[in-house]
């Protein structure tokens, strides 16, 4: 191979090639293993060749003869020549990073990782179908966009903290169709950028679990509170909920067929009296409802099996059901699954009580963009306010934990979630007091969506009046 006493632009402009397909190398006597490639093309590349620690000779391509000068070319050379000697191989780092997945493809793997069943959810279980769902509409809304292209092993801090700035002023925002009847709309705000970073920082930690990256640039990123929407309906609320529903479940077609899902109205009205979550309502089977009307037995949710309370009240919406020759307690028209129509039935349901309230005599002259009465509540809602009125009646925290299910704790078994060895004892029967509180709360919500002025009566602690005598004389301490 030859060799020039120094690669300079005149010595390197005069090079030509031998002919040979690989290209012809030319060495540099002053600075050892920094040369030159000239292929048959007249291409000029600089490249440092070098052996390992282990003496495996390695080949790096520096860059092009024109765009890089001699004199850089060199200072490169030096460089890398240098971190061979402390032991490194740029070669393999270089083709590492090349390697190296970005963000986009890091949240493929951690998806098809949890389709499988290999990313583990709440009290160690897989996750379940509906959050991952969930995270790949997040995935594909928020974090592909503003960093998908990055490498993962390269994300920092800052680019995190951009990330969490984009996401909150609605970088990322669309609203498309999707399908016929389907849109895909993308927000920002505070909450939308805290629960992204959540996402985020968990596909990381996978990440790490599974030698795809070595740190979690999330971690120790402060993220925004993540306001819980809470809903206490006032009675007019529930009120204009029923009001709302047999208006709708009386409109038809010129045909004379239904124009709202019968089953579908039916199933809000049961999640106001059971404070179920829509999914939970949604795909309910009649064999988790208990044959004597006592309580549910839900197989899928949101913390694995639970066992929850059915008041007399909620239980008379679905008691005269017949099954349509269907297992769902709600279903489908075709019946193979339950009723998928909840979340547009309700914004119908706030559109008609909006329509129906500016219609009443006293609401006549109603401003057209004042909100209607059921403004701003979200089937959730229906959730947050069941748990309000049974505070309200006097329950407990785990009173109103287990009449929701809540986890408590890592293990989910048992009572609405109440974990551990209580949980072992009683996971296939509810007390009489918990039945007592979950009738107590359907009934008041039943009377409500009547019309009914409710009360509750709660007992606030007033601490005892105790004589104390001092000093010969009696005084009253509070």
């Amino acid at each position: 191979m030859p060799v020039v006493a120094k690669l300079t632009k005149k010595v390197v402009d005069s090079l030509i090639s031998d002919g040979t397909k690989t290209g012809t190398l030319y060495w540099d006597r002053e600075l050892a293993g920094f040369g030159v490639r000239v292929t048959t093309g007249g291409t000029k590349k600089f490249l440092v060749k070098y052996r390992t620690a282990g003496g495996r000779q390695r080949w790096l391509t520096l860059g092009a003869f024109g765009p890089l000068t001699c004199e850089r070319a060199r200072e490169l050379a030096k460089v890398e020549l240098a971190k061979v000697i402390e032991g490194a191989d740029p070669a393999a780092d270089r083709e590492a990073k090349r390697e190296a997945v970005t963000v986009a493809q890091l949240c493929d793997l951690y998806l098809a990782a949890a389709r499988a069943g290999l990313v583990l959810g709440r009290g160690g279980t897989s996750k379940k179908q509906s959050t991952i769902d969930s995270d790949e509409s997040r995935i594909n809304a928020q974090i592909k966009p503003l960093l998908g292209q990055f490498a993962a092993s390269e994300v920092t801090r800052p680019d995190i903290e951009k990330l969490k700035a984009d996401v909150m002023a609605g970088k990322a925002r669309r609203d498309v169709r999707t399908k016929r009847r389907g849109r895909s709309i993308v927000k920002g705000g505070h909450g939308a950028a805290t629960r992204t970073l959540g996402l985020l920082g968990a596909i990381f930690n996978w990440g790490i679990d599974n030698g795809h990256v070595e740190d979690n640039p999330v971690r120790g990123v402060r993220r925004f509170k993540d306001a819980k929407r809470k809903a206490l309906l006032t009675s007019d609320q529930y009120h204009w909920i029923a009001t709302t529903l047999d208006y709708l479940a009386g409109e038809r077609h010129e045909n004379g067929k239904p124009k709202h899902h019968a089953r579908g109205i039916t199933a809000i009205r049961f999640i106001a009296c059971t404070g179920l979550r829509r999914g939970e309502a949604a795909n309910l089977h009649w064999n988790e409802v208990d044959q004597d009307g006592r309580c549910l037995g839900l197989g899928e949710t949101k913390t694995g099996f639970s066992l929850r309370p059915l008041g007399r009240s909620a239980y008379q919406i679905i008691a005269d059901l017949d099954d349509q020759d269907s297992e769902f307690v709600f279903p489908s028209e075709t019946g193979e699954h339950g009723y998928r129509g909840l979340p547009n039935l309700w914004r119908t349901v706030k559109k008609t009580a909006r329509r129906l309230v500016r219609e009443t005599p006293q609401r006549a002259a109603a401003e057209a963009d004042e909100p209607g009465p059921l403004d701003g509540l979200t089937l959730h809602s229906l959730r947050h306010s069941y748990a309000g009125m049974a505070e309200a009646l006097g329950a407990t925290l785990p009173t109103i934990g287990a009449l929701l299910g809540h986890s408590a704790g890592k293990s989910q078994e048992g009572v609405g979630g109440v974990g551990g060895v209580t949980g072992g004892y009683i996971l296939k029967r509810l007390d009489r007091s918990l039945l007592d509180v979950a009738d107590r709360v359907s009934d008041h919500i039943v009377r409500a969506m009547r019309g009914e002025q409710i009360t509750a009566e709660i007992i606030n602690f007033r601490p005892r009046s105790v004589s104390i005598r001092l000093h010969g004389a009696r005084r009253t301490a509070h």
